[in-house]
């Protein structure tokens, strides 16, 4: 549960309204509305009147907001949030950015938080649509026309929360410096773009990443697949010291090579199901190359 929900929630198990709560902590009842409505968190000073009045500690009343942010510290935030009552295929359709996580979260919503340090006007030069059908919620992520590409390449952080009980198939699109899959079990996430960097941390499920770029995947506690479609690239793998994996090369003129250059895996080969593996990694495409460094 954020913080918003958390202090709405706790308020009315006191039985006391909006006005009486911001008497009591000396603020006003505009600032308690903002603050229910998640466009914003309180100071340090009134947070510890919140947690006096409430008896619940810090940590208790910005667990979730410590997840979403404790990597960077931002200047400028805008959340959007949208229920979900049943599992759907979801679209993210990011565009440009520097960085873009895609997490797991136990609330209902799908949280939308764009972060930056140097756009000031961020609320105002990104925005979030959301649509959806009974199968499929399309989440689009909007660039006003005064934000240049190169801005939101350097500058701009995206996470995307998804409840665990609703993560199914999950499809991606967009370039950015950084795409971070954690703390997710997934069925399947396909990435459809470009990225420098890939790193896929405590994650499960089949990730496919197709892209023509040249990629750096490091892999840390993943379980299930990743498959690498890629043309006339170079890829570069990285796996967490403990991490159980296997190298499959079904594409055409494509082998997967060790640090030196030593060929690893230069035929088609077929995963064996009584060798045990928590991950495959599969190189697919043409004329491609992964280095296992």
């Amino acid at each position: 549960m954020i913080f918003a929900e958390k202090l709405k929630t706790l308020r009315k198990e006191k039985n006391i309204s909006q006005e009486q709560l911001a008497e009591k902590i000396h603020v006003s009842r505009q600032a308690i509305t903002k603050w229910e409505s998640g466009n914003g968190i309180p100071d340090i000073e009134n947070l510890i009147a919140i947690s006096a009045l409430f008896n619940e500690s810090l940590d208790s009343l910005l667990s979730e907001e410590k997840s979403l942010i404790s990597k960077h510290e931002f200047l400028y935030e805008s959340r959007t949030e949208y229920d979900l009552d049943s599992p759907k295929r979801i679209d993210l359709k990011i565009g440009t950015a520097h960085e873009v996580i895609i997490e797991k979260t136990n609330d209902e919503k799908i949280q939308v938080l764009a972060a930056s340090n140097k756009l000031a006007f961020l609320a105002q030069q990104v925005k979030v649509k959301i649509n959806e059908n009974k199968r499929i919620m399309d989440v689009i992520v909007k660039h006003s026309s005064d934000l240049s590409e190169i801005a939101a390449l350097e500058n701009l952080f995206i996470l995307v929360r998804i409840p665990v009980k609703f993560v199914a198939d999950i499809e991606l699109s967009g370039e950015f410096e950084n795409l971070k899959v954690r703390d997710i079990i997934y069925d399947d996430i396909e990435f459809d773009g470009k990225a420098k960097n890939i790193f896929v941390t405590n994650a499960s499920g089949h990730l496919e990443l197709n892209t023509n770029s040249n990629l750096k995947v490091e892999v840390n506690a993943a379980h299930g697949k990743i498959d690498l479609n890629q043309f006339h690239a170079v890829s570069k793998l990285k796996f967490a010291e403990g991490q159980n994996y296997y190298l499959k090369n079904a594409g055409r003129f494509t082998c997967f090579v060790d640090a030196n250059g030593k060929l690893l895996a230069g035929k088609r080969e077929k995963y064996d199901p009584a060798e045990p593996v928590d991950l495959i990694v599969e190189l697919n495409g043409w004329k491609a190359e992964a280095q296992i460094i």
